[in-house]
């Protein structure tokens, strides 16, 4: 108590060094502000399924390019806090923007689906056959 009374000053605000270590540590209190993603692969695809609770899927764009599935999440809320008077008495914005890309070789681009269901996001990425030669070159 005593040192919470001592970081602020007359005007109940925090000391410019009291900011500073809580802007340092903000980064690490959103952690959990991540697209949380689940991956299985089997012989034939895999299957990506991504934590997306209270997301409309116009607002989640997805992307395979170069090997790489690209999964771009906005988000954008207004909550408006009205008493029955109509007097405002807070209203908070939300706005952001989460992104995961996660490397996926040998997948056939045109063959992925993906559907939206009870927060989750579940994408099938089905794969080609490597071939025959797996990369190698022979010199003539």
């Amino acid at each position: 108590m005593a040192n919470t009374l001592m970081n602020r000053n007359d005007f109940g605000m925090l000391d410019p060094f009291e900011r500073m270590a809580r802007s340092f540590w903000a980064p690490l209190e959103n952690m959990d502000q991540v697209l949380k993603t689940d991956i299985n692969e089997t012989d034939d695809q895999y299957q990506v399924k991504v934590d997306v609770p209270g997301i409309d899927k116009q607002d989640v764009k997805l992307d395979y390019r170069d090997n790489v599935l690209s999964i771009k999440v906005q988000k954008d809320s207004f909550v408006d806090h009205e008493d029955q008077d109509q007097n405002i008495v807070m209203n908070e914005r939300h706005t952001g923007t989460l992104q995961r890309q996660y490397m996926l070789p040998n997948v056939a681009a045109d063959k992925i689906t993906a559907t939206q269901a009870d927060g989750v996001l579940t994408i099938t990425l089905p794969k080609t056959q490597p071939s025959a030669n797996d990369g190698q070159i022979e010199i003539q």
